[in-house]
């Protein structure tokens, strides 16, 4: 029917040639704009970044570190590092990430080049911070020719390396690009994370600079403490300019939230970080956990945040760096990363300097390394620092499927499935190999 009302139309016309061109204004649909502003394109980067960074992801690697404990369906089974499929990670890779977010900013990159730079160097900070994650979780990931969309179906990979010489570039170009005038517009009220403060985009930038400089913690002469140093010494300067998105309501509501509420008792707020923290008597479990072991007061309420990165973490940063030097500026500089951290999830100053008051007065880097463990809940982070130093020591689920905590998840099942360029990993299902910077 429809190819018979086509070829009815062109008869019409008579003597005009019989092409698509006329249809174009009625095919076109007003809900999926061919072209959309950068100013949307900018809020919706930063909550599919926040859902790629806070959503399916911390749920496992949080039980690898038994931070948590997997109870039920699924979860049980992950618990015992097993049922992890390539599926699992379809929507985070593609939705949220090449296809979602890292478009959109590919995009506001491309638009506002030369015109724009603090626009562009917003969004080139978001771009190194999804590579940033990408490449922890999955190793060598596409990227030079990774965004064309149709005009380039079967993207090549880049090695780790490669990517973190990329992410260092792409992060100096942003503070480069932040501190020029601003061109035709910069952001504004549409940014989610600082609401347009380009003081604020600059200092995340160096924080992260610290974060992933630090990563190269194995790699010898690779691994560069006085830059790190100067990255942290322009970074955030208080919790102030923590970066994270907060959530509203429902429908717009919290991941952890979403999660706990469809599926209560899949995963249960006690196990191995628990333990110890009840040893310690930790002001912050009651902001950790509810009373039942089932909520998640701080991390989990229906409006509660997710943490980009925050100062807490870059002072842990620092003090990571002063143990491996011996600096005798060490113990302050861990006892204000642990102090900023329960400010920031609400204990009081008198628990929190009761706390602090017990920290060793020579802390190890075991000791900086804890804390932090502490301090990243539920972000993925965590799992990198436990992968590059080994703390806080942790021994295998009883009953587990592997011999060791997993040490990155397989690509997704679409990746290997659709992509010429794919590169197979022992049979995609490596969990115990070690990436180029989790080895000397």
């Amino acid at each position: 029917m429809k190819k018979l009302l086509f070829i009815g139309m062109c008869t019409v016309l008579l003597g005009s040639a019989c092409t698509k061109e006329w249809l174009q204004d009625y095919t076109a649909d007003p809900a999926r704009p061919l072209e959309v502003s950068v100013k949307v394109l900018l809020p919706s980067a930063q909550v599919s970044y926040t859902m790629a960074q806070g959503d399916a992801l911390p749920r496992l690697t949080s039980i690898f570190l038994q931070q948590m404990t997997g109870a039920d369906r699924q979860s049980l089974a992950h618990n015992r590092y097993a049922q992890i499929g390539e599926a699992d990670f379809d929507v985070i890779w593609a939705d949220n990430g090449y296809a979602g977010g890292m478009k959109d900013l590919q995009l506001i990159i491309d638009a506002t080049q030369g015109t724009s730079p603090r626009y562009c160097g917003v969004a080139r900070i978001m771009m190194a911070q999804y590579l940033g994650m990408f490449t922890d979780i999955w190793g060598d990931i596409p990227y030079g020719n990774a965004l064309k969309g149709a005009d380039d179906y079967n993207p090549t990979y880049a090695s780790q390396q490669q990517i973190y010489t990329t992410i260092e570039e792409m992060l100096t170009t942003a503070i480069s690009e932040l501190g020029q005038p601003v061109g035709a517009m910069a952001p504004g009220s549409e940014d989610l994370i600082y609401g347009g403060n380009v003081a604020k985009w600059t200092k995340l930038a160096w924080s992260l600079k610290a974060r992933y400089l630090n990563h190269l913690s194995k790699k010898g002469s690779l691994y560069r403490p006085a830059d790190i140093l100067t990255a942290v010494s322009n970074g955030m300067s208080s919790s102030a300019d923590n970066a994270k998105l907060t959530f509203l309501a429902a429908p717009n509501n919290n991941p952890w939230y979403q999660f706990n509420t469809q599926r209560a008792g899949y995963i249960l707020q006690y196990g191995t970080m628990y333990d110890r923290m009840t040893t310690k008597n930790d002001p912050r479990i009651s902001a950790f956990r509810s009373a039942d072991s089932t909520e998640m007061p701080y991390y989990g309420s229906e409006t509660s945040p997710v943490n980009w990165m925050t100062y807490a973490e870059l002072l842990f940063i620092k003090a990571e760096v002063e143990s491996r030097q011996s600096a005798g500026t060490l113990a302050a500089t861990l006892d204000a990363a642990v102090e900023a951290h329960m400010s920031d999830v609400g204990v009081s100053s008198a628990a929190a300097a009761t706390y602090v008051g017990a920290l060793p007065a020579s802390p190890a880097l075991s000791d900086v390394m804890y804390e932090k463990h502490l301090a990243l809940f539920t972000h993925v982070e965590a799992w990198t620092d436990w992968r590059r130093t080994g703390f806080p020591t942790l021994s295998v689920y009883p009953g587990a499927q592997l011999t060791e905590i997993p040490r990155r998840m397989p690509y997704p099942q679409g990746e290997r499935l659709y992509n010429d360029n794919f590169i197979n990993l022992e049979g995609n299902n490596s969990f115990l190999t070690r990436h180029w910077w989790d080895q000397p």
